[in-house]
């Protein structure tokens, strides 16, 4: 059970960073054994002046959930986003796919 779980959850991480990185205005670092990633989203021209704007924003628009980075640290979680690895790769794809979408939109 662990291996087959652990092969499951290293898929999830490793379609997580692809995916993210694929996404206009975002970047972010590959998970090491943590179930869960610290995006940086590039606020610079976009309509939101912080993280917290950022994520609501999405919540209200695109139903999507993240934890804005400025509530973990506000001296280096600015301009970033807490997003969790664990789901299936089928949730994973929609809620980025609705991500990339929200993004693309509202692209300055």
């Amino acid at each position: 059970y662990i291996v087959d779980m652990n092969r499951k959850l290293k898929e999830r991480a490793d379609f997580s960073y692809k995916r993210i990185n694929e996404i206009p205005g975002m970047s972010t670092r590959r998970a090491k054994g943590a179930l869960y990633m610290f995006p940086r989203v590039d606020l610079q021209g976009s309509p939101w002046r912080t993280d917290k704007e950022f994520v609501l924003n999405l919540m209200e628009e695109e139903g999507v959930v993240f934890v804005h980075g400025s509530g973990f640290c506000e001296e280096f979680g600015q301009g970033h986003f807490r997003t969790i690895t664990l789901p299936r790769v089928e949730i994973l794809a929609d809620a980025y796919d609705k991500l990339e979408r929200f993004m693309i939109r509202h692209k300055a």
